[in-house]
């Protein structure tokens, strides 16, 4: 079974109920280690400096590319234990940023993301 941390709206770790770091399973461990994985920029990470979102390439350098942010997106889902497909990807710009929706079909059933 898949587990990772729990966060909450902010992205911070919080304590359950009995005062401990509190855990997600299952689907929800899946969603969130893709939503973690989306937040996460290219060579952010020091000991794996090829994961992550090439942001600054893909929006930030020059005119957003809704296909590379779109290939880049999936590319970073698909990476994630546990992830199956991807069944619906919707990127839009809104407010000058760029935001979206993933239905995503993970090994314990179907569940949507968004940011």
């Amino acid at each position: 079974m898949t587990q990772t941390f729990s966060t909450n709206s902010n992205n911070d770790l919080f304590l359950n109920a009995q005062g401990n770091l509190s855990i997600s399973t299952g689907i929800e461990a899946v969603l969130l280690n893709c939503e973690h994985a989306v937040k996460t920029m290219l060579g952010e990470c020091v000991l794996d400096l090829e994961r992550g979102m090439p942001n600054f390439q893909v929006i930030w350098n020059g005119a957003p590319s809704r296909q590379q942010y779109d290939a880049a997106l999936r590319q970073t889902i698909l990476a994630v234990d546990g992830v199956s497909s991807i069944s619906e990807l919707i990127i839009n710009i809104v407010s000058g940023a760029l935001v979206y929706q993933a239905t995503i079909v993970t090994i314990y059933g179907t569940g949507a993301i968004n940011g």
